[in-house]
């Protein structure tokens, strides 16, 4: 008998430490409490939050009681636990008396208290309050408590002395805010989800803008944007998952603005209509995103309330936007939960996905603790950031705080105690995910990117010269007519009608036998023209992730003869055409990125066509032209 409990007792210590490969020496005594002490001592960026403002708490301090606690996150809770949403709400109706609505709380507090959410006002009332239980006897003592803490100097208090948050990110609209706490991100989902006549005129009124056309709209979401930046906008959040479901297909501008022009002119528009126009408008705020340099948060996950559509937050729904905009940073909110094996994939796989924890401790400690343990071995440590309240009240914000830290160090103490990290790891680490990262993504200190420091790009030679080109979007061929896709067939050996004769108002015979046309596309300011977006968007019976052929064809204006470098980077590989003549020509299965290839290439004076024929060998296809041009005397052919 012994011998099956020491069996059992050995199996239940190595689940406690999660199952690892020993790679490091195991630590030095006491590396538990060195590991708690550096976590605890961190200033952390905290990337979210809802907070109302000190000024704002101050004017509601008469009407603040015990309920105020379970406000927000536990309110929710104490409705999934009642199914009696008007019961629960006269909870927090201060006409009703405090010991009656106490014994509305307290009917379903016993049950909702063991949730990361009930755990929070059990915290904030215990470490601020000094009330070590919430009950009948204490709710009139932290009702005063609560009051008198709302003046001046709380909020520094809490957040600055006891929570150690140097900064706060504000999920709060168009603002400013005090800069000693707080940075900004907007939301322009009002642009992109509208579906009517006066929201559109609303839209423009804000802007002073009366929009009679789609290329009104468009310059009113440009000025609402640049109005974000004035602010000091860090970041652009999109909430849009509680409405609709998180995949935003590539619609064709022409198809946009006939949707847009019969919203107008108030013609009937059906939903599809509708989600097409919507998703046409999320892929302009990105091409600003891109445009400013900007990162993007997107609600993936659980949907605060109850009953809404939780697969509609799925975050490989948005797995289009990455491929389509690889220069722009999308950071998931909220670690995807449920599914957080999805969002670690997807931050492996993309270089511009990352991971964001806010809201996840209350939503489940032990999922947080999960995750945190997979992420660290499957995603690079610099695309995870740890921790975001993501609560109005700032008392809760104090209480998340103390749970994530406290999940954080058993992770990284599990970690170092069974030789998977080493301790200076796992505290290099922990700054990380609780605060360089912020820093650098949101670039709160301009910009820290760790390139930036390579002295190896700062000393002359040739990856000086490559880094200065490839780090620019200078030179990008931004607008193409587009043509496939093709059965693969010869691949670039193969000889198809447009390399004999570009014909733009021609029909061919194409993949699987679907007629295909020459398509304008104008693409954004990372220069990836994306031809399974192109084509998924064009097309409804074709398969570009399979293997195929493209054709992309522009033209170049020159005043003289002269000779000029071209960058290609395609995936996969690509083959050129001059005037006519090949000029380039690589077989290759590789992924795309800018100024992959070189080629020295002479023009003529006047017009120059280029036809580039890029293969798919599966999956991503795509492809980047650059024209170095120091002079700055060439055209592009804009379509």
């Amino acid at each position: 008998m012994k011998t099956y409990l020491n069996f059992f007792l050995l199996i239940f210590l190595y689940s406690q430490v999660y199952s690892q490969v020993q790679i490091t020496d195991l630590p030095e005594k006491g590396y538990e409490t060195r590991i708690k002490m550096s976590v605890d001592s961190i200033w952390i960026i905290d990337t979210h939050e809802h907070l109302i403002l000190e000024e704002a708490r101050i004017e509601l301090a008469d009407e603040i009681d015990f309920s105020y606690l379970f406000t927000h996150y536990a309110k929710e809770d104490l409705i999934s636990a009642s199914n009696q949403k008007g019961l629960i709400d006269a909870i927090y109706q201060h006409k009703f008396e405090e010991e009656d609505r106490w014994q509305l709380l307290s009917a379903y507090y016993q049950s909702m208290r063991s949730t990361g959410y009930g755990r929070v006002p059990l915290i904030a009332a215990r470490n601020l309050f000094g009330v070590p239980e919430i009950n009948e006897n204490t709710i009139s003592i932290l009702s005063d408590k609560l009051k008198e803490a709302s003046k001046s100097g709380w909020y520094k208090y809490v957040l600055k002395d006891r929570s150690r948050i140097e900064l706060s990110i504000q999920d709060m609209g168009h603002m400013k805010l005090d800069s000693n706490f707080y940075r900004h991100v907007e939301r322009f989902d009002n642009f992109i989800q509208v579906s009517s006549l006066s929201e559109i005129l609303g839209l423009g009124d804000q802007q002073n803008i009366k929009i009679q056309s789609l290329d009104d709209y468009l310059l009113a979401l440009r000025k609402a944007f640049e109005a974000g930046k004035e602010y000091g906008m860090v970041g652009v959040k999109s909430g849009l998952a509680y409405k609709r479901v998180l995949y935003y297909e590539n619609v064709p501008e022409e198809n946009a603005r006939a949707i847009f022009n019969a919203v107008l002119d108030q013609r009937p528009v059906g939903s599809i209509e509708i989600k097409s126009l919507q998703d046409y408008f999320m892929h302009r705020v990105l091409d600003l995103v891109d445009e400013y340099d900007l990162p993007i948060q997107f609600h993936t996950g659980l949907l605060a309330g109850n009953g809404n559509t939780l697969t509609n937050s799925k975050p490989t729904h948005l797995t289009n936007l990455f491929m389509e905009y690889p220069e722009v940073d999308f950071i998931l909110f909220h670690g995807g939960y449920p599914y957080g094996g999805e969002l670690g994939a997807l931050a492996k796989n993309f270089p511009n996905v990352f991971i964001d924890m806010c809201w996840m401790y209350v939503i489940s400690p032990s999922y947080s603790e999960r995750y945190l343990h997979e992420w660290i071995e499957t995603v690079p440590a610099n695309k995870i950031m740890a921790f975001g309240g993501d609560y109005s009240l700032v008392e809760s914000v104090y209480a998340h705080s103390v749970m994530a830290r406290q999940i954080i160090s058993n992770v990284l103490i599990a970690k170092v105690g069974s030789g998977y990290l080493t301790e200076k790891e796992a505290i290099h680490i922990a700054n990380l995910i609780l605060r360089d990262n912020a820093i650098q993504i949101f670039q709160l200190e301009g910009n820290t990117s760790p390139i930036n420091k390579l002295e190896v790009l700062k000393k002359p030679g040739k990856l000086h010269d490559w880094w200065k080109i490839h780090k620019t979007n200078e030179g990008f061929v931004k607008s193409w007519k587009v043509l496939g896709p093709f059965d693969y067939g010869e691949g670039l050996d193969g000889i198809y009608p447009p390399e004999e004769s570009v014909q733009f108002e021609a029909n061919y015979t194409g993949q699987g036998g679907v007629k295909v046309h020459w398509t304008t596309e104008n693409i954004n300011e990372s220069g990836h023209l994306n031809l399974i977006s192109v084509f998924r968007s064009r097309y409804d019976d074709v398969s570009p992730e399979l293997e195929g052929i493209a054709y992309a064809y522009t033209e170049l204006y020159s005043p003289d003869k002269k000779e000029v470098t071209i960058t290609i980077g395609s995936n996969d590989g690509a083959k050129m055409k001059l005037n006519g003549k090949v000029v380039y020509n690589v077989h290759a299965g590789r992924a795309a990125f800018p100024d992959q290839d070189f080629l020295k290439v002479n023009l003529k004076k006047g017009w120059n066509t280029i036809l580039v024929k890029v293969e798919n060998l599966g999956s991503n296809w795509g492809l980047y032209m650059r024209i170095i041009n120091p002079d700055k005397d060439l055209k592009f052919m804009e379509y």
